[in-house]
């Protein structure tokens, strides 16, 4: 009869030599991501700023090595082979450090880490004209690999050598859980408190996700964020803008009225859902072919108010930068006014856009959308009785309702049949007939063109038309499985169903008429800084759009956010998912075959993406 104590024993001893080859491989990795971080992050160093990426290179090599580290457990108890099992740890030790390395020179140049853009860059069809490497480069990178692979594998076989002695298992399992729960806590705070040294260090450690906390930590007093955020100055990572700026302040500025209804969808612009938008639109010039640069309200305001994709949020929200386009309402004395139906705490346009003006209107009273949707335009009309028209007038008016869909069942009357409210479990019966939401949807919007027409009403009536800028649009799109592919609402894709949306512009010398080719929330800024606020240098100083008036193809247009992101080309959409896997389809998510893919032009846009960080 055979005991059973060797066997545990066995079990123990495999136990302890994959955790000691854990060890190594998590020692190994965690040198790799200090070294490329501190490389990468572009920013001064002191000594908590080092000691934060020590502690976070700990942190997330050992969550990483965890499951090689679970694999060469189960191989050393399945195959019984030690030696295979180890080597095999090894070399995916091995890889996951190469991969690190390779990520710094990546992110070096991208500024972004590896995801599945730059591995179809590496693997398509142009990837032998856009990496050119020597012979001898490639013989230097084979050896600097070969010589990795062979540093884990010795280390891993000799393990039990290097660590001859039994140690207790529980303190470096105290050590690596104390070293999580200080990287996490680190970061919480300095996340909270705008620390942009902490945060561009994260940024460089590829995909690690420490927790944040930031509203509770200003909620409960910690930190006081309005303070921090008045005494934040720029760091210096962003070149905004590319040069000094040139004003001609010989002009006379005039009101800019700017009116965004939140999920506007292109199709609902027309006399049946929007008749009082539609017959203001005959004193307009109107933009037919208009998109967002997102398919989310946090990018696309973003990119209104600044002519940049919202991959410079973070930048600006650490660093104090204030748009352009803001710092001339304020030099200029604009009387700055906002009526949001949403909050403009979450996401923080209050402080990313706004902070030079401190005190503007952050939140509208009632209980629901439809409430404050009612309620902003009552405030708007109070604003303008009360206003003293000697100086500019600005006022940034967001409609929620057609986003919320929420409307009072007496208020549904129009289009039918009509849902009472969205009950998005329905969706996930393919059979549904899409009429009634989409009248439920149509519903909303003809109640925010009554509530439109009230503002336009008023500013007629004060005889503001005569000196005002009035600009009418969506921040985004709205689907109703307008591809056949089982898209609602936004945030899904970046087909025109979901970032095409309507804008109409009005100046008291414009000429009514309608533009086809395509234009973007990219141009408003440039077009209200360049044609009214004096502004004189190039649009490419300060932004990413043009001129609305100006016709030159807008191809190669980025939209998404920095997890996710698209670039439009033609009729191709390249995407960037947040799980890195690239995808490339036609206009109407249709896949597109690789080598439909120009990858050329695609590596030098993808690189473009950081035209304002300094490099």
């Amino acid at each position: 009869m055979v005991s059973a104590k060797p066997e545990k024993e066995t079990m123990k001893d495999n136990l302890r030599i994959s955790f000691t080859n854990y060890l190594i491989a998590t020692l190994l990795l965690c040198v790799a991501l200090i070294l490329t971080t501190i490389a990468n992050c572009g920013v001064e160093l002191y000594f908590f700023a080092v000691l934060y990426i020590i502690l976070s290179a700990i942190c997330h090599s050992a969550i990483v090595m965890l499951v090689p580290g679970i694999i060469n457990f189960l191989l050393r108890i399945l195959l019984k082979k030690d030696t295979i099992a180890d080597i095999v740890f090894a070399v995916i030790a091995a890889i996951l450090q190469i991969v690190v390395i390779i990520d710094y020179f990546v992110f070096a140049f991208y500024r972004f880490h590896i995801n599945g853009f730059v591995l179809s860059l590496l693997t398509g069809p142009a990837a032998g004209q856009i990496f050119v490497f020597d012979i001898s480069l490639k013989l230097k990178s084979f050896a600097a690999a070969a010589a990795i692979v062979a540093i884990n594998i010795f280390l891993v076989l000799k393990s039990s050598k290097i660590f001859g002695r039994k140690y207790k298992a529980w303190k470096p399992i105290v050590v690596l859980s104390l070293c999580v729960i200080s990287a996490n806590g680190i970061y919480a705070y300095c996340s909270a408190s705008l620390n942009s040294t902490i945060i561009k260090c994260t940024e460089a450690i590829p995909y690690y996700y420490p927790t944040s906390a930031n509203t509770n930590f200003d909620k409960y007093g910690f930190i006081d964020l309005k303070k921090i955020q008045e005494e934040k100055t720029d760091d210096g990572t962003l070149n905004y803008p590319k040069k000094e700026l040139v004003w001609n302040d010989s002009i006379t500025p005039p009101n800019i009225f700017l009116i965004v209804i939140d999920a506007w969808n292109r199709r609902t612009f027309n006399a049946e859902n929007t008749p009082n938008i539609m017959d203001f639109s005959n004193k307009c010039v109107r933009y037919t072919n208009h998109v967002s640069s997102s398919n989310g309200t946090k990018g696309s305001i973003f990119t209104i108010f600044t002519s940049l994709s919202s991959f410079y949020w973070q930048d600006f929200e650490m660093n104090n930068i204030s748009p352009v386009f803001v710092d001339r309402l304020k030099t200029l004395d604009y009387d700055v006014q906002t009526f949001p139906s949403a909050t403009l705490r979450n996401p923080a346009f209050n402080r990313v856009l706004f902070h030079v003006f401190p005190d503007i209107t952050t939140e509208t009273e009632g209980k629901t959308v439809y409430d404050r949707d009612c309620n902003l335009t009552q405030n708007f009309i109070r604003y303008i009785d009360s206003a003293d028209t000697e100086k500019p007038l600005f006022a940034w008016l967001f409609y929620d309702l057609a986003h919320s869909y929420e409307m009072p069942e007496e208020r549904l009357w129009k289009f039918q049949p009509s849902w009472k409210f969205a009950d998005y479990t329905k969706l996930l019966n393919k059979e549904m007939a899409i009429e009634p939401f989409f009248n439920l949807y149509r519903n909303a919007v003809y109640q925010v063109d009554s509530l439109v027409e009230m503002v336009m009403q008023k500013i007629e009536d004060k005889g503001l038309l005569k000196n005002s800028i009035i600009m009418i649009c969506g921040d985004h799109g709205q689907e109703f499985d307008d591809n056949g592919k089982g898209f609602w609402g936004h945030n899904g894709n970046f087909s025109d169903a979901q970032i095409g949306t309507n804008l109409v512009m009005y100046s008291p010398d414009c000429q009514p008429s309608t533009i086809n080719y395509r234009t973007s929330h990219y141009d408003i800024c440039p077009t209200l800084l360049k044609q009214y606020l004096g502004l004189e240098n190039n649009c490419e100083d300060f932004g990413s759009g043009k001129i609305l008036s100006d016709s030159t193809l807008r191809d190669w247009m980025l939209v998404g956010s920095r997890k996710n992101f698209a670039f439009l080309h033609q009729n191709h959409i390249y995407e960037k998912r947040p799980s890195g896997y690239f995808f490339a389809t036609d206009a109407h998510l249709n896949e597109l075959p690789q080598d439909s893919i120009d990858y050329a032009a695609l590596n030098e846009k993808i690189h473009e993406i950081g035209d304002f960080y300094k490099r």
